[in-house]
């Protein structure tokens, strides 16, 4: 049974998801009157056979169903008659190179015959007595010229002859190698969507199908360009720029698609979550647990709308929404698992710039950015580039960032700016009652290297209770603004080349039973 004709199909759209892509494609098909099988090639091996779909862009047809076929066959480069041809090409170079090392054999032998003339003819010279004071006889220089010239001849042959065999060589060489991988079956995987349709009368009707792979997805990857303003040292511009960085390897190469980036993810269930008993119970303290109160410290990270948990495998995170970017143009994708940038997005805003320090965490300040996104849709997170100007000056993370959010990007480092940070600690225990009082205090050491004056944010913190029993309060903090959180906020200007020493204490307190951690 001969199997149909494969109609060829073009890649007109492509959707990338976070672990797949959707293919739209499209081909133009002679159909018959009645029901009747069309098979379009193109499609990878390795599509979802449940994702197929087809239509066909004509209302005089209608598609019944649709299919995937695969096959595996073995397949060589050249016909029998272009294989026949190559061993008669390969017959004549051997010939030819058969006959070339003949000439060169012959002409070796020659070439030892003349030396071993000249030899001798020099030795017999040599033993004729001198004919005096002048030059040797005619016929002696002529004959010593003739045989220079013969040997000069034939070295000049030899030349071309080794130049001639390394030509042949070199194609026959370059048959061999053809004619073996021509002999040499390969292996071809093939896949073919065959759509039933029923067609009322004879047309040419393009038929569309669509599909989805793996092997291919996304992620977003941003640049924050900062251009200060020269006039306003706390004023800039945020040029912020959204790529999507595109990995596909399904062994189609996509030529002029349009393309598209979601954010949702298909392959998940979409079913609602079991509702389970969180239990929840409550027992005496121990006679033990009632005579002190153990205290525990811990970092903890204040909760915005960036903080989010990620899985092992960042995925794309949308906040709970699924987007879709769709970036104008065309644009071609070869099957080489090289990633590719695509822009779908740039926009531009005001940004309120500052130096910040933060002596705990490091000894020199750093350059901030506040900005308000205003974009129709939100910052997703991902790797984030950072430039100033036309300078790149290093690389970070953006984390999730909602319409209408306010959010703060990192410059790196200010070298100008250096801090030496001091603290000192003093212990006392009551005797009678075993109450606890620790009292700290930090010493901030601030110096310019710079020619200008610079205003700057210092931050710093201290602890914060959580439990009675323990008190933690700021005894001398004068110009240091303290929030809930526990963060002290300055705002110094330092003269150039200047220095300047800030300091706060504070005190904690707690009772003869709190087992303090520090």
């Amino acid at each position: 049974m001969n199997e149909p004709a494969a109609i060829p199909t073009t890649a007109k759209r492509v959707t990338f998801f976070e672990d797949r892509a959707e293919v739209v494609r499209v081909g133009k098909a002679s159909l018959g009157e009645g029901r009747q099988w069309v098979r379009l090639s193109g499609a990878t091996t390795l599509l979802d056979d449940r994702s197929v779909q087809a239509k066909a862009l004509s209302d005089r047809v209608q598609v019944l169903s649709a299919r995937v076929v695969r096959r595996v066959r073995s397949v060589t480069s050249l016909t029998p008659e272009e294989a026949q041809k190559l061993q008669q090409a390969v017959r004549e170079s051997e010939l030819e190179r058969d006959e070339l090392y003949t000439t060169t054999s012959r002409l070796a032998r020659r070439s030892n015959y003349l030396d071993q003339l000249i030899a001798s003819w020099c030795g017999n010279v040599a033993g004729v007595p001198a004919p005096g004071r002048d030059s040797a006889p005619p016929e002696w220089r002529e004959a010593w010229e003739s045989m220079l010239t013969r040997d000069d001849e034939m070295l000049a042959e030899r030349f071309d002859l080794n130049e001639k065999t390394e030509d042949v060589e070199t194609e026959l060489n370059e048959r061999i190698f053809k004619l073996q991988n021509a002999s040499t079956s390969q292996t071809l995987f093939e896949c073919f969507i065959e759509v039933q349709v029923d067609a009322s009368s004879m047309d040419d009707v393009e038929l569309q199908v669509t599909y989805r792979t793996p092997c291919a997805l996304w992620r977003p990857e941003h640049l924050a360009r900062l251009n200060r303003d020269a006039k306003q040292a706390k004023s800039g511009e945020l040029e912020w720029t959204t790529w999507a960085v595109v990995w596909q390897r399904t062994g189609e190469d996509w030529k002029d698609v349009e393309l598209a980036f979601s954010t949702a993810r298909p392959a998940q269930v979409a079913d609602a979550p079991e509702l389970t008993d969180d239990s929840l119970s409550k027992r005496k303290k121990t006679a033990e647990e009632k005579k002190q109160i153990v205290v525990e410290m811990r970092e903890q990270t204040i909760a915005s709308s960036a903080d989010r948990s990620e899985p092992e495998m960042p995925g794309v995170d949308d906040g709970g929404k699924p987007l879709e970017f769709t970036p104008k143009g065309a644009y071609s994708l070869s099957s080489s698992g090289q990633p590719t940038r695509v822009e779908i997005g740039r926009r531009s805003m005001k940004a309120a710039v500052s130096l910040v320090l933060m002596p705990e965490r490091a000894q020199t300040a750093f350059l901030k950015a506040d900005a308000n996104w205003e974009g129709d849709a939100p910052i997703l997170a991902g790797p984030l580039g950072l430039a100033r100007g036309g300078a790149m000056v290093g690389r970070s993370r953006v984390k999730f960032v909602a319409s209408g959010e306010k959010f703060e990007t990192g410059f790196g480092p200010e070298d100008g700016i250096r801090c030496k940070r001091a603290q000192r600690e003093d212990r006392e225990q009551a005797k009678l009652t075993g109450s606890q009082t620790i009292e700290r205090k930090v010493t901030l050491r601030l110096s310019n290297l710079g020619d200008s004056a610079r205003e700057l944010e210092v931050i710093e913190r201290i602890p914060v209770s959580e439990i009675e029993g323990l008190e933690v309060k700021l005894t001398d903090g004068k110009d240091w603004q303290l929030d809930k959180d526990g963060y002290l906020r300055r705002t110094v200007k330092l003269e150039p080349r200047g220095q300047l020493t800030l300091e706060y204490e504070y005190e904690i307190k707690a009772k003869g039973n709190v087992v303090l951690p520090f």
